[in-house]
Order: C-alpha cells, then structure tokens, then sequence
C-alpha cells in the first residue's frame, strides 16, 4: 500500500511548481529522487533555467502544523522544516524558502530576506529567524520588488 503522506507531499509539490509556472512564465518542476542527488537540493527547481530564480523552495502539507508553541518549544515542525530548508538552500547557494500548508489552510511560506510584505508573522528564537506570510503576498512582493515578474 502506498504511504498516504508520501502522496499529499508529492501532489503538493506539483500544485506548487504548477503555481509557480503560471506567476513567473517559466518552467518549475519537482526535483528528481526526491532531493537525492547530492547537487541538487529542494523538492522544487527550474530544470531549464536554474539561476535565474533565487531561492531553494521546501515544500510541506501536513494534516497539521501547531504553532502555539514557537516560542517555547526547541523543537517544532516548523522549526525543523525551516532547518531542513536553509541546509538544502546552503547546498544549492540559494535563499531558503519554505511553502507550507495544513489541511484545509491557505498556502504560507517562511522566507529570511529583505523582501516586503504587508502582513506578516516574525519568528525570533531558538536560533531560528524567519517571516511567514500568505504566498499570494509573498508572489504579489517578489514581483513588485524584483525582476522576476
């Protein structure tokens, strides 16, 4: 039997690189093996144009994501998707960014940059430190505030 979870995050990771394609106009796939390949970190990239798009995207769907205990708890999901995304984002010399969501939620994503957004959640703690906003905010900013429109 196929593992469920495995199945939403893959199916999550196409609506993603299909979104992504529609706002930019070019080509975001999922990465090959599942990040595997020791060059090429992520779950999504731009097998035609790898450079021109700065950031290495992580993407998560999760039944849940708690968040009340962010400033308490050493050890969150979030804390560890966040982790997970700034190692891949080293690996490929990119800015990290991570696209998330729960059931039944909107699309966030998790971003440590200069880019701005009207509304958003700054996280500070534990060693971690990174924004969170709608992606329809976050894709409304990027291309408002840089060339990849």
């Amino acid at each position: 039997m196929a593992n469920t979870g495995k199945i939403k995050g893959s199916a999550y990771e196409a609506k993603i690189a299909l979104l992504l394609t529609k706002e930019f106009g070019k080509e975001f796939r999922r990465v090959p093996l599942s990040g595997a390949i020791d060059y090429l970190k992520g779950d999504i990239w731009m097998p035609h144009d790898t450079a021109w798009f700065p950031y290495c995207i992580e993407c998560k769907h999760y039944k849940e994501i708690e968040w009340n205990n962010l400033l308490t708890a050493k050890s969150t999901d979030m804390y560890s998707f966040w982790a997970q995304t700034v190692r891949e984002a080293e690996v490929m010399n990119k800015k990290p960014l991570l696209i998330f969501r729960w059931n039944r939620s909107k699309d966030f994503v998790a971003f440590n940059d200069d880019l701005q957004v009207d509304s958003y959640v700054e996280v500070k703690a534990f060693d971690h430190h990174f924004k969170i906003t709608l992606l329809s905010d976050w894709l409304k900013a990027i291309k408002e505030q840089t060339n990849l429109a």
